[in-house]
């Protein structure tokens, strides 16, 4: 079924990498949710008023929540494809984010107000009517729930969207939901006993814990997450690929919505090589890079010496030595300037975010540690924070 749809509302549906294809893909999650929501929400709204379920008109109106969520994906993803101009030169791809935002927000406003009128139902508890046509649609219900959920869930990692995969969490807490409430029947049901508020409240805690993951996960994409290990990667091994660049470091990935990257990053290459060679390297790495990851581009030259042995030993018993303080401390950038008195070692040290140092004690302990090597070596040290990378 889900092949089906894309096949015929998406056209060039492998380009996911098109804005407008990325586009077309939201448009049809948005739709499709906000088509099948409207119809549980009817349906279960004629099941509640026939049983005099508070957990029913809950679910109801958690579908019509939904079907809200679903408009609000649906002009996200429109208004994120508008084109980048003079205010915005990276597009407005974060206006996703936004709306993802707004969709965790409205299901926790129902949450809330869901655990309101279900603890009334628990004060003053009224026995439910069972009714078939009622639990027909309940299990119906969970059908499409669990179908919608597989589909946005497949359409999220098509197009890497955090939209809509929390939409493919709502829809599967949903079944979560909907079966509660269809137990809470049978059960009332068979013991002649009332446990409709119950059974309402565990939905209302469905629709908060939903509500709470989904707004972490689009607060986490706004405010600035790490990129994947996997993408990181991919970046590295491209661009050492590329026989004047003997290592990179400082890479940073900034965010402005999916498919909307811009990279920054450190190439360390020989000092003895030609500016002009090396440049038109650089030139060429950032031209595939945004060819072959979508992404813009900008890298720094580090010049190193790499035939000098004295300087490329010196370099490695100072690794050495800075592994010794903390295995998760790395050095880069070495330059080594002899003098008459003292050898400058100039170099950056890397090191984890709140690190048991701070930046002082991480200074004094590489000093002391380089200090053993020879007096005569001075260190003008900077100290950089390490970026951790998600893994998938």
């Amino acid at each position: 079924m889900t092949k089906l749809l894309i096949r015929l509302f998406i056209k060039n549906s492998s380009q996911t990498q098109d804005h407008e294809v990325r586009q077309r893909y939201g448009l049809l999650g948005g739709l499709v949710g906000i088509i099948c929501n409207l119809i549980l929400f009817g349906a279960k709204s004629v099941a509640g008023v026939l049983t005099s379920s508070v957990s029913i008109t809950a679910d109801a109106f958690n579908n019509l929540s939904d079907a809200g969520s679903s408009i609000v994906t649906l002009v996200g993803f429109k208004m994120s494809g508008k084109p980048a101009d003079d205010k915005h030169p990276f597009g407005h791809g974060r206006i996703e984010y936004i709306s993802g935002l707004m969709v965790s927000m409205a299901i926790l406003l129902m949450g809330i107000e869901l655990v309101r009128s279900s603890f009334e139902k628990i004060i003053h508890p009224e026995a439910a009517e069972f009714n078939l046509l009622s639990v027909i649609i309940l299990i119906v219900s969970i059908v499409i729930k669990l179908w919608m959920g597989l589909f946005n869930r497949k359409l999220g990692k098509i197009i890497d969207s955090a939209t809509l995969k929390a939409t493919a969490m709502d829809s599967i807490s949903d079944v979560a939901a909907t079966s509660t409430v269809l137990l809470g029947i049978v059960i009332s049901t068979l013991t002649k006993t009332s446990i409709d508020g119950y059974a309402g409240l565990a939905v209302a805690l469905f629709i908060l814990y939903t509500g709470f993951m989904t707004a972490r996960e689009t607060l986490n994409l706004l405010l600035g997450e790490a990129p994947s290990a996997e993408f990181v990667r991919a970046i590295e091994k491209e661009v050492l690929s590329y026989e004047d660049v003997v290592g990179i470091h400082d890479l940073i990935v900034h965010n402005y919505g999916p498919g909307r990257s811009v990279v920054s990053l450190h190439a360390e290459v020989p000092c003895h090589i030609d500016i002009l060679k090396i440049h038109d390297t650089i030139d060429n790495i950032e031209r595939d890079l945004k060819k072959k990851f979508d992404c813009e581009c900008v890298i720094h030259m580090d010049p190193i010496a790499t035939d000098d042995q004295k300087v490329n030993s010196v370099h490695q018993k100072v690794a050495v030595l800075v592994k010794l303080i903390d295995p998760s401390v790395t050095i880069h950038d070495f330059r080594m300037v002899e003098g008459t008195s003292h050898t400058n070692l100039i170099f950056d040290v890397v090191v984890p975010h709140k690190f048991r140092l701070n930046d002082e004690q991480v200074v004094d302990a590489v000093r002391s540690a380089v200090k053993t090597m020879d007096e005569s070596y001075e260190v003008v040290i900077n100290v950089d924070k390490t970026y951790v990378y998600k893994d998938l």
